[in-house]
């Protein structure tokens, strides 16, 4: 089953082999032969959808710590739905955005229960009817917890799509769409990992390192710097 973001704008500026291509290269360079990923170890689905939500805005070992130690208190969907809402933001206090996470924690939460017979839903609409469930949230819900094949957009995977020129829109959900429709299916994990990888690295919000940059043949943004260049040189 094949899982895609609806949404406007997301027209796709690469073809197929082009960002096959890119993520090929920037894979290679980062030394990322599979999607795996050790980030949801031993997490069901409702784990891992509460771990997606506290991980906004903070670090991935923060996250790790916050959820360890959650976890450790309110082990399953059950421990969350009546737990004290005071003691339960209390636990998360560590991250950012504390209060309104756990109240899109707690409320996503009675909405499983109350609807969904306390099992998490494994399709998308249902998912984004569940209270501060984005489409990220999800589709890590869909994928690690699941196992469908789901495209992932981070703040990372948004803009280096956008600079390579997969996507020509900066909005998450149209990105989603334009690399569901330009890169393979069995890319997308690795999609995920090195486009992470390279947006920490060369492809920074500030400063990009293009002249570094592993895809920088391959690149939208680079071709457009070359040019402005020239064009000032003249």
């Amino acid at each position: 089953m094949v899982i895609t973001a609806s949404g406007v704008g997301g027209a796709t500026m690469m073809d197929r082999d082009q960002a096959a291509e890119a993520v090929r290269a920037v894979c290679d360079h980062f030394g990322i032969e599979d999607d795996s990923t050790d980030e949801y170890d031993g997490m069901g689905p409702y784990q891992i959808l509460v771990s997606t939500v506290i991980s906004q805005q903070i670090s991935e070992a923060s996250t790790r710590r916050i959820c360890s130690e959650l976890f450790s208190e309110f082990p399953g969907i059950e421990d969350v739905y009546h737990a004290d809402p005071v003691r339960f933001e209390e636990a998360i206090r560590a991250s950012r955005y504390h209060h309104q996470k756990a109240c899109c924690i707690l409320s996503a939460t009675r909405t499983i229960v109350e609807d969904f017979g306390g099992e998490v839903p494994d399709d998308l609409e249902s998912l984004r009817r569940l209270p501060g469930v984005g489409d990220k949230t999800a589709a890590c819900v869909l994928r690690y917890g699941f196992g469908k094949r789901a495209v992932i957009v981070d703040s990372h995977i948004n803009r280096v799509s956008n600079r390579l020129g997969i996507s020509g829109s900066k909005r998450p959900a149209d990105t989603q769409k334009a690399i569901a429709e330009a890169v393979p299916e069995e890319m997308w994990g690795l999609l995920d990992k090195g486009f992470i990888a390279l947006g920490r690295t060369f492809c920074r919000p500030r400063d990009p390192l293009c002249e570094e940059c592993p895809a920088k043949g391959l690149c939208e943004h680079h071709a457009r710097s070359i040019r402005g260049h020239s064009t000032d040189a003249r």
